[in-house]
């Protein structure tokens, strides 16, 4: 049987379907004993859906681009003078 920290080091390949069918096994057997792992693998699927599907992002207000543009630009040119 697998402990916490190898179930959460296979959880994001889990998830992707990209785990060979015996650690699917072990993962799967780890979770049937470890609330805590059921619950770390529920939260990582939310947040994997969300990042899909985008959910909670708001585009950035063009003034602000343009201000982080120039901080970087200006960072850029720092920089190459100490080289």
């Amino acid at each position: 049987m697998i402990d916490c920290r190898e179930a959460v080091s296979r959880m994001w390949a889990y998830l992707a379907h990209e785990l060979p069918v015996k650690p699917v096994a072990e993962f799967e057997a780890h979770l049937e004993t470890c609330q805590r792992c059921c619950g770390e693998l529920e939260f990582s699927r939310h947040l994997r859906e969300a990042v899909a599907e985008g959910q909670g992002a708001t585009p950035m207000p063009p003034e602000l681009r343009s201000r982080i543009e120039v901080l970087l630009a200006g960072a850029d040119d720092s920089n190459r003078g100490s080289a």
